[in-house]
């Protein structure tokens, strides 16, 4: 058995929005912190939350759960994961951080036909970790598209490929 290069492994945080375990790739992600107050934002797109003051700067917020067409829960270990995504700052409001994991490049399969129908590509692929299936998400696309993102499960989203081992 070959030991993976350092290269070959993928850091990733992952949390919780509602029943599915979502991943990011770690080199996004500035900070994770506990809830802040929350400035609304008039006129805004309908999934962002507000915006919060983070020491000096002007960070828009987004509820995935409100993104993801959930139900609002005040859930006590809420979490914003803040993110820079092309330049910009931006705090995602998380029902829970989980950990980070390392997995193998290798390991993380495409989500296939995700763009079918000019379809936003929210869900890069899936990734087995520990017994776990998570869930790679496309920051950039779940931030900049005004279409509903419809949360899937990672069997949905590899199609009838189906979990590799």
């Amino acid at each position: 058995m070959t030991v993976p290069r350092q290269s070959d492994i993928v850091q990733l945080t992952a949390f919780y929005v509602g029943d599915e375990e979502y991943v990011v790739d770690i080199l996004r992600v500035r900070e994770i912190i506990r809830p802040l107050p929350i400035t609304a934002v008039r006129k805004g797109p309908r999934f962002v939350e507000g915006v919060i003051n983070l020491r000096g700067v002007v960070v828009p917020v987004i509820d995935l759960r409100r993104r993801f067409g959930l139900p609002a829960l005040d859930l006590p270990h809420r979490k914003i994961v803040v993110l820079e995504v092309e330049s910009r700052t931006v705090g995602l409001i998380v029902d829970r951080v989980t950990d980070v994991v390392r997995v193998p490049r290798r390991s993380i399969q495409p989500a296939p036909g995700m763009l079918e129908g000019g379809r936003a590509p929210f869900f890069l692929g899936v990734c087995a970790h520990q017994s776990r299936q998570l869930i790679l998400l496309n920051v950039k696309s779940v931030i900049a598209s005004d279409e509903e993102v419809v949360p899937e499960s990672p069997e949905r989203i590899l199609g009838s490929q189906g979990p590799q081992p």
